[in-house]
């Protein structure tokens, strides 16, 4: 007998619940809706005028030869800025929203086909909420925002590979369903490929995803269940090895690793990637608990819901071989991530690159706080039928995505003089271009995102790269100069 009884009866709470959800949406997409704003005030820094320079002399295939043989062993980095640069330099500017709604549309057909995969369909909406939350939350906890998502020779290596992997994980569940024709399987393995590309530390951490995926099913699945998604997972991790081999093999490699420290033997480098990932755990769970909280409150409270009524296919015992196996995959997964650099330079990775990090560690706690949400049943049956107060806590969560919002909406103005200010700068060289001028000196700004700047010595290779850009012999920048 439960303790208490709902005061609406199921069907009217229901309606609620789903009223909720919609407000939700609603409310998260607001909250993208700004990040993407302030996205339109991205402009080339660094790293985007060695890019542009390349695209401007070589194209897209041959900059991407010269790329890889030259500069870095990031081969499907380069192909990103240059497909970027056919449309234009202001296409830049378009880039960030643009990776933020790809990421919602792909996660959540990933949620979908999750759903369904365990035989517990939901509607659109649901899947919506959860790709909303993971590309919310993962922006909102992101270790170094600008240069991670607003600068895009960071964006290209850290931020695009995680639709990427989306893709992925559309095709192999997609396959485990419907089985794998040569498309799927071709599809994975070339998404794979180049996804891994972008980096060594996405192509670490996919290789990761893969190989746990390899050994969980020879460990826990019955041959007949294995062989699907042996099936799947072995193109995929084919691909991610064979990206890593061409990237161990680029012929830059050598010129950038001998001014590096690099690893000794494997021993030493998995005792570091295992300290790094545990700082990186400690330092997310104490510097940053109230987002936590809330991003598992929230997908807890919708998976009781859900599952009150229809119950997904996994029992009990496989629910709760999910929560603690995503929590270990994930931790095993951040070893990934922080290898690549313990390895080539004996160092704690960059805080763009810990981008990857923080979409596995907001991804992890969705799954496992929706399979606590449909375990929580165990208990939360004897006290209550249905939790209206679960419904009203639900919605003052939903809220707290605006506080996020409002935050980065005080900041746009700053964002916008900025781009005002480099545009200004733009049009400035553009002028001196077309007069015929070759060596001439511009406005300095201050380091943006602590991604370097132009400065005073036009050898510096900020200032080569953009002389380079633009077409002339030498930029300097000097602060306080005006025309």
């Amino acid at each position: 007998m439960r303790r208490f009884q709902c005061p609406l009866d199921k069907q009217k709470t229901e309606r609620l619940f789903r009223s909720v959800l919609v407000v939700a949406n609603l409310l998260l997409f607001i909250a993208l809706a700004v990040y993407a704003w302030r996205g339109f005030y991205s402009r080339y820094w660094a790293d985007d005028y060695c890019f542009g320079s390349i695209s401007h002399a070589h194209g897209l295939l041959s900059g991407t030869r010269y790329f890889y043989q030259n500069v870095s062993n990031r081969f499907a980095a380069y192909f990103l800025v240059g497909l970027n640069e056919l449309f234009g330099e202001s296409a830049i500017r378009f880039l960030p929203a643009f990776m933020i709604m790809v990421t919602v549309v792909i996660y959540t057909k990933v949620f979908q086909l999750a759903c369904q995969i365990v035989r517990f369909p939901q509607p659109w909406y649901v899947s919506l909420f959860l790709s909303q939350t993971l590309t919310y939350f993962m922006v909102l906890m992101a270790p170094n925002l600008f240069q991670s998502l607003f600068w895009r020779s960071g964006m290209v290596s850290y931020f695009a590979p995680i639709p990427f992997f989306g893709l992925s994980l559309i095709l192999l569940v997609s396959g485990l369903m419907k089985g794998f024709p040569w498309y799927r399987l071709d599809g994975l393995w070339l998404i794979a490929f180049f996804s891994a590309g972008l980096s060594e530390t996405f192509a670490a951490m996919e290789t990761g995803v893969w190989v746990i995926l390899t050994l969980g099913g020879f460990l826990f699945l019955s041959r007949k269940e294995r062989q699907p998604l042996m099936k799947g997972a072995l193109p995929a991790l084919i691909g991610s090895l064979a990206a890593m081999g061409m990237m161990i093999l680029a012929p830059g490699n050598s010129m950038r690793l001998a001014t590096l420290e690099q690893a000794s033997n494997p021993w030493q480098v998995i005792v570091l990637s295992l300290r790094f990932a545990a700082s990186f755990s400690y330092h997310t769970l104490v510097g940053l608990p109230i987002p936590l909280l809330v991003l598992f409150a929230v997908v807890l409270i919708v998976a009781y819901h859900l599952s009150g009524h229809t119950q997904p296919a996994l029992q009990d015992a496989q629910w709760m071989k999910l929560f603690w196996g995503s929590l270990v995959a994930g931790f095993i997964l951040l070893v990934c991530v922080a290898a690549p650099t313990a390895y080539g330079m004996l160092a704690y990775p960059e805080e763009r690159a810990w981008m990857l990090g923080r979409f596995v560690t907001v991804l992890v706690l969705i799954v496992a706080a929706f399979s606590a949400g449909v375990l929580s049943h165990r208990w939360m049956d004897r006290i209550v039928d249905t939790c209206l107060m679960s419904i009203i806590v639900l919605f003052l969560l939903s809220l707290y995505p605006l506080k996020g919002a409002w935050s980065e909406l005080q900041q746009l103005p700053q964002w916008e003089t900025v781009a005002h200010a480099w545009d200004v700068r733009h049009a400035q060289i553009k002028e001196k271009v077309v007069a015929g001028e070759t060596i001439f000196t511009v406005q300095a700004f201050d380091s943006i995102g602590t991604v370097a700047e132009l400065t005073a010595n036009p050898d510096y290779w900020v200032n080569v790269c953009a002389a380079d850009y633009y077409g002339v012999e030498e930029i300097a920048a000097v602060e306080g100069f005006y025309e």
